[in-house]
């Protein structure tokens, strides 16, 4: 998952679509078992199809695009993170 998410950003960062389409790739895992939980419904399947995306936007040089699709996928694992980070608490 992290590492995902840090080819990702590098790949964007540096216009280089493949190693954002490598993020993808190794994110499909997370994705499946997070679409088993029941806030995500079976929408957590849609984050490497939108990673793919943003390796399309980074290919076809809109980081813009690229950054709005790979956005989701840093939200739902920042919010991951905080909700782990709380529970330890309890």
């Amino acid at each position: 998952m992290v590492l995902s998410i840090l080819a990702s950003i590098v790949g964007i960062l540096n216009n280089r679509a493949w190693i954002v389409f490598l993020g993808a790739l190794m994110i499909i895992p997370f994705a499946y078992n997070l679409n088993g939980l029941p806030p995500f419904g079976g929408y957590a399947l849609l984050l490497p199809f939108l990673q793919i995306g943003s390796a399309g936007a980074v290919h076809e040089e809109k980081p813009v695009w690229a950054w709005v699709l790979f956005a989701p996928t840093i939200a739902i694992i920042l919010w991951l993170i905080v909700i782990d980070s709380i529970a330890g608490f309890f």
